[in-house]
């Protein structure tokens, strides 16, 4: 890990400088391995929650794979772009408008990387609900022309907010209108269903900007207000993370014990065995959740986990 020149204080307000005004800002190499796993377990914990209503559904094969594609698409565009519009900050109280805003401008360049991924798979995806037979013309044509929107929007993200407030409305709109035809259009469980999409998709796509945009462009401003902004990131994010873990657990135990109760047979055998292995993967992430911080595993750039790990020893 190599130490980097840190700002002078005049860049930084003096409720902060006067706190880490000897600090040094340390980046690691590697990326940590806590937020890869993350990103991994909510996806494969999507894939269980998704092949299992399909399934109830009466899908098979390659249209359960594929209705996934779709709601993962949707799900991490509108999860990574709601960081782009309510986390990201192109000035910072307190910090260096030059340094916050050279991060800013980097994040956005990020974000035209992660378009690059994302739209591709928004295409893949926008044929699907042709091929789930629950879903009327209407649906289908509905939920394909939201995904190609999607990605239409999506390719203009990272220098227009109006395209990514305009992505990231179409992707939530999307997942409501699943969760609406999910639901054979019973407004309280189409309500319960559309709040669990959107609080993973959240989550999902939160982990998706961290990994794809957060990490990189902290390496490349490993400075003190740079640091510090990042951190503030992170934080706003946590606490969307504190509403939707409990928010998916709770929707998601409500919806299951529509298929019977507590000790029904249901969960023992079978398709059943999903929602308790799928409740397991969320308890990881939930570990996870409360292990990273601890561990300072957040983010390969000293001090964004946590700022009091910039304070000097001794101190």
């Amino acid at each position: 890990m190599a130490d980097l020149p840190v700002p002078t204080v005049p860049a930084v307000a003096s409720n902060v400088a006067a706190r880490l005004a000897n600090a040094s800002v340390e980046v690691r190499t590697e990326t940590p391995l806590l937020p890869k796993a993350a990103f991994f377990l909510i996806s494969v914990a999507s894939l269980v929650g998704v092949y299992f209503t399909g399934r109830l559904h009466g899908l098979e094969g390659v249209g359960l794979v594929w209705r996934w594609l779709h709601f993962w698409g949707l799900a991490l565009a509108s999860g990574m772009l709601a960081w782009r519009l309510f986390y990201l900050r192109r000035s910072e109280s307190g910090l260096s408008d030059e340094h916050v805003g050279a991060l800013f401008r980097d994040l956005l360049g990020q974000v035209g990387v992660l378009r690059r991924f994302l739209v591709p798979l928004l295409l893949v995806g926008a044929p699907a609900p042709w091929f789930v037979a629950y879903l009327s013309p209407w649906q289908a044509a509905a939920l394909t022309t939201i995904s190609l929107a999607t990605a239409l929007a999506v390719l203009g993200t990272h220098e227009r907010r109006s395209a990514a407030f305009a992505a990231f409305s179409l992707g939530l709109a999307g997942l409501a209108l699943w969760g609406w035809s999910d639901s054979a259009g019973l407004a309280p469980l189409a309500a319960i269903r559309t709040v669990h999409l959107w609080a993973f998709a959240a989550w999902l796509g939160g982990a998706l900007f961290n990994l794809g945009a957060a990490v990189p462009s902290g390496r490349r401003n490993a400075n003190l207000d740079a640091v510090v902004a990042g951190a503030r990131q992170l934080e706003r994010f946590r606490w969307v993370v504190r509403t939707a873990l409990p928010t998916v657990i709770l929707t998601g135990v409500w919806m299951a014990l529509r298929y019977g109760g507590v000790t029904s047979p249901f969960w023992q055998a079978g398709l059943g065995l999903l929602v308790p292995l799928k409740l397991v993967l969320i308890l990881a992430l939930v570990v996870i959740f409360i292990t990273c911080p601890l561990y300072r595993a957040c983010s390969p750039v000293r001090g964004v986990c946590n700022l009091e790990d910039l304070e000097p020893v001794g101190r």
